[in-house]
């Protein structure tokens, strides 16, 4: 994977979780008394969650991905925007349209172009960061690790006795010794794998009894929570996500909450005039420890002073049955996590299959060398200026028999107003060309396969660019290893819908004809053996749910066009909705001036009278 698809994944990630870290925030604020300190800890586990696992989980809960799927296939590139209202006439304009819609494409390629650019130098200066940073901190971590392994291990007997006192009420049998170390400024608790309590010989010597238990306490409840771990997982996150201030102070709460939690399950432990002495201890240690030092992978028990007067108000509000499972913790965990961090079936299905759509961009590569070896002589794969090679090769299965057969189109040299049209289909372990004949147009715009005459197998739906906004489908079935014409008019559309015909197998189109603006003759075909022919009985259903609302939209963005209000009264007609349709007519009507004439909106209210 490319180092930019990795960072895309890691912004979109972190722009997720910044979400959640924010809706944590308020969620935190406003059951603020109605939720425990530990499970204010345990919310911010969905943040980690969701940066760990970028893709999330699929569930229709969702709220990040709220993609409406629909079976359209829109084939145009661009829509041609005509801010003159001048009348389109597809037959003068086309080498026009050609050439400012080519034009709005390298426009377009260019910004492409810019924005990969400087996306890819985001992802480098990203890169260098997550290093520089993982550097620095392993290498303080690493510093301490060789000092630590250095200093005397604590044999006095009295403190030794505490310890493992400390260690038999929180059910610790695991060897881990006490290091004296005056680099640390505040008992700590490090290491992942063979864990030590750290704690300054000047501090130790001037604690009493009872002190040195709590301190212990609290160093072995991070041990049995697995503090270490989480504060390791939440460096990783912070480093991946340096970029990202939310997530760094996020980071920073959820700390603040793990001391919290901490000091809860020790006073879990404690008897009730144990727990006011233990507050105490924290506000001793806190004057001791005028200047604590942050050491990467370490659980100290003072490790921010801003948080100390929190921590105090907790121990003194402490009650047992506060630490016990609650309905409205539990309650508010599932519903962040159902929403927060989990995907829509959909949209985890299109990042499951990214890598895919990668490796067939790079198989594709195959596939031009496979079409060259079967064209004839002096001639070359169709490109435009805009295009490659690679970009005018389609690899599609057309007849479902897992095997994916490849169209392309060519050029004979020196010609540039034809192209042919060529499919090759692998006959055992050959391919065999099955379809080589000339076409209209200058590229191949889309290979579609639909089963549009209800037989249950797909004819294959192949498009060609003729110009502009103007394009060309032909209908084709593979039978016999080889690909035949079985149209015999061909459909000409700027913008093309497959549809589901209800209550039948067969697939219907709908075509989107280039008027002007952004105005589109509509209409609904279905395939009747030879030819597409209007599929009337369809027409209510579609133009009631797209067509209608498109022209909806036009009108209330540009009242004056009357082209629009024309195609609204058309569609409305069709969607069998004639009093709006009549409404629609008249306020075209009261637009003296523009297109299309009186007389055409006349023909299209005789529809609705009749």
């Amino acid at each position: 994977m490319e180092l930019s698809s990795v960072f895309k994944m890691v912004a979109l990630s972190s722009a997720t979780a910044s979400v959640i870290a924010i809706i944590i925030l308020i969620v935190k604020k406003l059951f603020k008394t109605k939720i425990n300190v530990t499970w204010q800890y345990y919310i911010w586990f969905l943040l980690i969650i969701r940066l760990i696992v970028p893709s999330g989980f699929e569930t229709p809960l969702s709220k990040f991905n709220m993609v409406v799927v629909t079976e359209r296939v829109e084939i145009s590139q661009s829509l041609l925007k005509n801010s003159n209202d001048q009348e389109y006439n597809t037959q003068n304009s086309n080498k026009v349209s050609k050439a400012k819609t080519e034009t709005k494409s390298d426009l377009k390629e260019t910004k492409d172009k810019d924005f990969k650019y400087y996306f890819n130098i985001a992802s480098i200066v990203w890169i260098i960061g997550v290093v520089l940073a993982s550097i620095v901190i392993f290498f303080i971590n690493g510093l301490l690790f060789v000092k630590v392994n250095k200093q005397p291990i604590c044999k006095e007997p009295n403190t030794m006795k505490v310890f493992e006192k400390c260690k038999s009420i929180m059910k610790i049998s695991k060897f881990i010794p006490i290091v004296y170390d005056r680099y640390v400024g505040t008992p700590a608790l490090f290491g992942l794998i063979k864990p030590k309590v750290l704690i300054n010989p000047d501090l130790i010597n001037k604690l009493s009894f009872e002190e040195k238990k709590f301190i212990f306490l609290h160093e072995l409840s991070h041990f049995r929570r697995k503090d270490v771990f989480t504060s390791w997982v939440m460096i990783f996150c912070g480093v991946v996500n340096w970029f990202n201030p939310i997530i760094w102070f996020s980071f920073h709460k959820m700390w603040e909450d793990c001391e919290l939690a901490c000091d809860a399950y020790v006073l879990s432990h404690l008897e009730n005039e144990e727990q006011k002495q233990y507050g105490k201890t924290i506000i001793s240690l806190a004057s001791f420890v005028s200047r604590n030092k942050w050491i990467p992978g370490t659980t100290g028990i003072i490790n921010s002073e801003s948080n100390i007067k929190r921590r105090i108000i907790m121990i003194k509000n402490f009650k047992r049955t506060s630490y016990k499972w609650t309905a409205i913790p539990i309650c508010i965990l599932v519903a962040l996590g159902m929403v927060g961090i989990t995907n829509s079936p959909t949209k985890a299905t299109t990042l499951k299959n990214e890598e895919n759509l990668l490796q067939a961009k790079e198989n594709k590569e195959n596939y031009v060398n496979i079409v060259k070896e079967f064209l004839p002589k002096n001639s070359h794969i169709a490109i435009t200026e805009t295009t490659k090679e690679v970009d005018n090769v389609f690899v599609k299965d057309l007849d479902n028999d897992g095997r994916s057969e490849i169209i392309s189109a060519y050029k004979l040299d020196g010609e540039n107003e034809k192209i042919n049209i060529i499919a090759l289909k692998k006959v055992g372990k050959s391919w065999t060309k099955i379809l080589d004949e000339p076409i209209e147009g200058y590229k191949i715009e889309s290979v579609i396969t639909a089963d549009i005459d209800g037989d249950g197998k797909d004819e294959v739906l192949i498009s060609k660019r003729l110009g502009g906004t103007l394009a060309q489908l032909s209908v084709y079935k593979l039978k016999d290893n080889l690909l035949n014409k079985i149209s015999n008019e061909d459909v000409q559309y700027s913008k093309l819908d497959i549809l589901s015909i209800p209550g039948k197998n067969s697939k219907a189109i709908s075509t989107w004809m280039h008027d002007t603006g952004e105005a589109y003759k509509v209409d609904v075909l279905k395939w009747d053996g030879k030819a597409f022919v209007p599929a009337q009985d369809s027409y209510d259903n579609y133009f009631k749910q797209s067509v209608v609302p498109y022209y909806e939209q036009k009108v209330k963005t540009m009242p004056e066009a009357r082209f629009y209000w024309y195609y609204l009264a058309d569609a409305q007609i069709k969607a069998k909705d004639k009093k709006a349709a009549l409404q629609s007519i008249e306020k075209g009507l009261s637009l003296n001036k523009g297109y299309p004439s009186t007389k055409e909106f006349n023909k299209l209210k005789e529809k609705v009278v009749q």
